[in-house]
């Protein structure tokens, strides 16, 4: 029977850091991935796409159409950062339905590494990032009013709300996957491994739909942050 961990991790010391090694190759290898994808898809392009092009391109399309819907076509110029969060979430979250079990770590395990909160924190820290400095890009320092509106006094509160968005974005990340990973190890320590195969397939579809909500939330917080009537 296997024994399940949570939140245990494969853990050594570079310099003052402590790293979770597990998740580090594991959000490496999603990177590497997407390269690999991309150059792929652009080492032959066709102007008749064959069926791999198309659903690439017909990825692009969506993306392209979330963020013109959160921002219109003046937000196209932030569809790369949406486009590069959403690809690394969606990578990241397919890790976990590998088969990591197989290679044993004395310490830890390999898995999403959406599961770890340190990736997911990480994740929205930069949107948080980059939507105060589109906001600043936009408007110059006049970017900070919106704190004082609609009047003085609910500057902390606004203030609060630049900290609870990365919150609620890394902590509805991780634990969908972290969900998800559990319950499927849960089903194949109790039952035969063919049985946990629905959920693992529904997971699929969580993967996808994670990384969409996380994507549109970024966009939507960056549109907010650009608005004129911020």
């Amino acid at each position: 029977m296997h024994e399940i961990k949570v939140g245990e991790h494969w853990v050594e010391s570079i310099g003052p850091l402590q790293v979770h090694m597990d998740t580090l190759i594991t959000a490496w290898l999603a990177m590497i991935g997407i390269i690999l994808t991309a150059f792929v898809i652009t080492r032959k392009l066709c102007i008749i796409p064959d069926g791999f092009q198309s659903f690439c391109e017909m990825l692009m399309e969506f993306l392209e159409g979330l963020v013109k819907g959160e921002m219109g076509e003046r937000g196209l110029k932030h569809a790369p950062i949406i486009s590069s969060l959403f690809l690394f979430i969606l990578f990241a979250n397919l890790e976990g339905q590998l088969p990591w079990r197989l290679y044993h770590l004395d310490q830890g395990e390999f898995a999403s590494p959406t599961n770890d909160i340190n990736t997911t924190l990480g994740l929205a820290l930069v949107v948080s990032a980059y939507y105060i400095g589109a906001g600043i890009m936009e408007k110059g320092f006049g970017y900070f009013r919106h704190y004082f509106q609609p009047l003085w006094f609910m500057f902390p509160f606004n203030l609060l709300e630049d900290f609870t968005r990365p919150l609620s974005l890394s902590l509805r990340l991780f634990g969908n996957i972290l969900a998800g990973e559990l319950i499927i190890l849960i089903l194949i320590t109790l039952i035969p491994i063919f049985v946990p195969v629905p959920m693992m397939l529904f997971e699929l579809f969580v993967a996808f739909i994670q990384a969409y909500i996380f994507s549109a939330l970024a966009a939507s917080y960056i549109g907010a942050a650009t608005a004129k009537e911020h």
